[in-house]
């Protein structure tokens, strides 16, 4: 699209150049330059008044931009107008002025126009959004409608509340580490004390147990070897008899013994 515009008529609306500034035409320039090169096969012719000796300026057109003067005997206006009259397809074009005149121009040829106002809000939308562009990490965060945020909480319900942290105490920690705990300073367990009763079903007796008895009964006697018994007729052991030797049982004990329970059985 090739855009014919009015270059003062245009500034008057823009609110980042001043038509009091001298270098207003320059600005403005520069300004079409970024915003052409930003679309696809946009070109643009740049019409300005009181331009000394007029016509297009070498200095200022550059690409896609031209830009041309208007001499004393000529206006902005009228070489416009000229330029609408020469276009073979005029559906390319489009005009932007707020001359009335030089639209009704361009309707006769059936040339698309937009006046400076909504062209300069236009050139104002577009470049909040290359600034938006620039800064993706600023609103980002995507915002939910009141439909969908009901939508999510029916499925996964309210976000659950998180209860504050306790306070960390700050007395010392008395646990013992890994490393304090070693064989060497380890102390070995204490023997328990058995119980009294335990003693005595395991069958032994204290010292104290057995000096107690001894003073009571005396020492234990040993266990005396039964006699061997004597056959028939044979003659008694004088080890065994009642004699002068230091014999246990005598003649006459044994004579009363057979005689109470007879004779032992012969071998």
């Amino acid at each position: 699209m090739h855009y014919l515009i009015d270059g003062h008529n245009l500034i008057a609306h823009l609110a980042d150049i001043d038509l009091e500034d001298p270098n207003d035409e320059v600005k403005l320039v520069l300004m079409m330059r970024g915003w052409a090169a930003a679309g696809r096969k946009r070109r643009v012719t740049l019409y300005f008044d009181g331009g000394l000796p007029g016509g297009k300026s070498p200095d200022l057109s550059s690409g896609p931009v031209q830009v041309i003067f208007a001499s004393s005997r000529r206006t902005a206006d009228s070489l416009i107008m000229q330029h609408i009259a020469r276009v073979k397809h005029p559906p390319d074009y489009t005009l932007v002025t707020g001359d009335q005149e030089i639209i009704a121009v361009a309707r006769q040829r059936r040339m698309p126009a937009v006046t400076s106002e909504v062209f300069a809000r236009q050139l104002e939308k577009e470049k909040e959004a290359r600034q938006q562009a620039a800064r993706p990490d600023e609103g980002t965060e995507p915002k939910l409608s009141e439909q969908e945020i009901d939508h999510w909480l029916a499925l996964f319900g309210p976000e659950p509340e998180i209860p504050p942290a306790k306070p960390r105490s700050r007395q010392p920690d008395t646990s013992l580490r890994s490393n304090e705990l070693t064989p060497r300073n380890v102390p070995p367990p204490k023997p328990r004390p058995r119980p009294a009763n335990e003693q005595r079903r395991s069958g032994t007796l204290t010292a104290d147990e057995v000096a107690e008895w001894l003073s009571l009964f005396g020492g234990e006697p040993e266990p005396k070897a039964a006699p061997p018994r004597r056959k028939k007729g044979q003659p008694a052991d004088p080890a065994q008899t009642g004699n002068k030797t230091g014999g246990l049982v005598s003649d006459e004990e044994l004579d009363e013994w057979f005689r109470l329970f007879g004779p032992g059985a012969e071998e």
